[in-house]
């Protein structure tokens, strides 16, 4: 059974590469800060990546939903807090909380996660990772509802990009965090002077070095939707408001 803190919290100064023109933290820098918080609370436990990986298998982002009450800015100290919440089925729930030094909530949101075979990305049945002997804090919320599915309307093209050597990660393909800036660089009428408050990303499928992406994007009721897809198929989709 691991010996694992029940929550961890990471200390984050925003500096100058985490945030756009204005001023404020990226929504990729957002999910980078919150998969290395994520990271330093299960390594030590002996369930960081490295160790997953040797076991063969490997959480996999499925789902974010996050609420917004101000991204931190430039040279601001803030905390991200974590914990594992629960696991339904094959879903596993992690939550996060930004506050900035005074203890005002920046941010909150859930994290769902599948866990999957590293060889073939077999999904994997969610009971696999009981053995690690996690605590779950299934009462524990933090205010912000768990992801959840949402029809896209019909969509229009806005871009075609070329998967980069620079926008690829280590596995070959475009890392998760940078759906959030693509979401963002697709948002219909763009990005100036407009302020979120709710983003909701589904992350479909990988887009390989090489690959022709596709941006499509559409207003409903008030939301925002940004889709990317490749040739073999759904990479991400956002909603936005």
């Amino acid at each position: 059974m691991a010996n694992i803190l029940r929550e961890y919290v990471l200390p984050v100064t925003v500096a100058s590469y985490d945030v756009g023109p204005d001023d404020r933290m990226r929504l990729s820098a957002v999910l980078r800060y919150q998969q290395e918080a994520a990271e330093q609370h299960l390594a030590p436990a002996g369930m960081g990546w490295n160790a997953l990986m040797k076991d063969g298998i490997a959480f996999v982002a499925s789902r974010w939903h996050t609420v917004i009450r101000r991204l931190p800015r430039m040279g601001e100290a803030v905390t991200v807090t974590t914990w594992h919440r629960e696991r339904k089925g094959p879903r596993f729930f992690r939550c996060f909380c930004w506050q900035d030094a005074a203890g005002e909530e920046l941010l909150r949101g859930v994290m769902q996660y599948a866990l999957v075979a590293v060889e073939d990305h077999r999904l994997l049945r969610g009971d696999e990772f009981d053995r690690y002997g996690i605590t779950e804090q299934p009462g524990r919320t933090v205010g912000c509802a768990d992801p959840g599915k949402w029809k896209v309307p019909p969509t229009v093209p806005v871009e075609e990009l070329t998967v980069r050597w620079s926008d690829t990660d280590r596995n070959g393909h475009l890392n998760n965090t940078r759906f959030a800036d693509l979401a963002c660089d697709g948002m219909p009428g763009g990005m100036t002077d407009r302020t979120l408050t709710d983003v909701e990303l589904y992350f479909a499928g990988e887009a390989r070095l090489g690959e022709r992406l596709y941006l499509e994007n559409a207003v409903a009721d008030g939301d925002a939707f940004v889709t990317g897809h490749t040739d073999r198929g759904a990479t991400f989709a956002a909603r936005m408001r």
